[in-house]
């Protein structure tokens, strides 16, 4: 049985070692496909209509996690809890505004809060399961490296020179670390439970972006890509229900 300690150790050498990983790949540059997608549909007057409205979700879920705020059991996990809820508030918007328009330019304002809200769960995760005491200043250590990774790419791209490195460790890294950290470290007070359904919708969400074209040829309704919006909130839901608060006295 490892201790506590030599599973810290795992998960920095995972962290290390990506980031070393970076220094051995060519800068990447945003593929310009990446802004075609499958349904680009005007409908109501807004191009990309579902693309654009079904980004909705997100600002409900993230609506629904700030009225709970005032309710949150442990205070430690505040800080947190509030930077992931605003986060994924402004990813409806950021969202909705890169596909009503999808450039580079616009990607920026979809991925900049998706990497605040990724970045306010992992140092949400490593504070509870982690962490021997608390340490308030991680989120926003995290957030800062996260939303400078994100700002380096959009700058590279301005510049000709797009650089996608820095963003694609501080998106898919704590895909990475989030699921060892629920298998390796034990449970406080975040639900394991819901937190894997988070990880599952996210992973089906995933899906869904990958089969974007097949999915609309299939359902002549909507695209893949809208339907990874609708999972990806689901799989927000569960990780806000996974935070507790107190109950509501009556």
């Amino acid at each position: 049985m490892l201790s506590h300690e030599h599973r810290c150790v795992i998960l920095i050498l995972i962290s290390a070692a990506a980031v070393v990983a970076l220094f051995f790949v060519d800068p990447i540059a945003q593929d310009p496909n990446y802004h075609f997608f499958a349904d680009s549909r005007h409908i109501a007057g807004i191009s990309n209509f579902w693309n654009v409205a079904s980004n909705l979700p997100f600002v409900i879920v993230g609506t629904l996690g700030l009225l709970r705020y005032p309710r949150l059991l442990h205070e430690e996990s505040a800080n947190a809890y509030l930077i992931l809820c605003v986060g994924i508030v402004l990813v409806g918007f950021g969202s909705a505004y890169y596909h009503y328009a999808p450039t580079n330019q616009t990607l920026l304002w979809d991925r900049l809060p998706m990497t605040v809200a990724f970045m306010a769960l992992l140092s949400l995760l490593l504070g509870e399961r982690v962490l021997r005491t608390p340490r308030p200043q991680l989120v926003w250590i995290l957030v800062l490296v996260g939303a400078a990774a994100t700002l380096y790419w959009a700058w590279t791209e301005s510049l000709g020179k797009g650089d996608l490195r820095s963003y694609a460790i501080v998106q898919f890294l704590p895909v990475l670390l989030i699921p060892l950290t629920l298998a390796m470290f034990r449970q406080r007070y975040l639900s394991s439970r819901l937190l894997l359904w988070a990880f599952g919708f996210y992973l089906l969400a995933k899906a869904f972006e990958y089969f974007d074209g097949q999915i609309f040829i299939a359902t002549a309704v909507m695209s893949g890509h809208a339907i990874k919006h609708v999972a990806a909130a689901v799989a927000v839901l569960c990780l806000i229900y996974a935070i507790p608060t107190r109950l509501i006295n009556r």
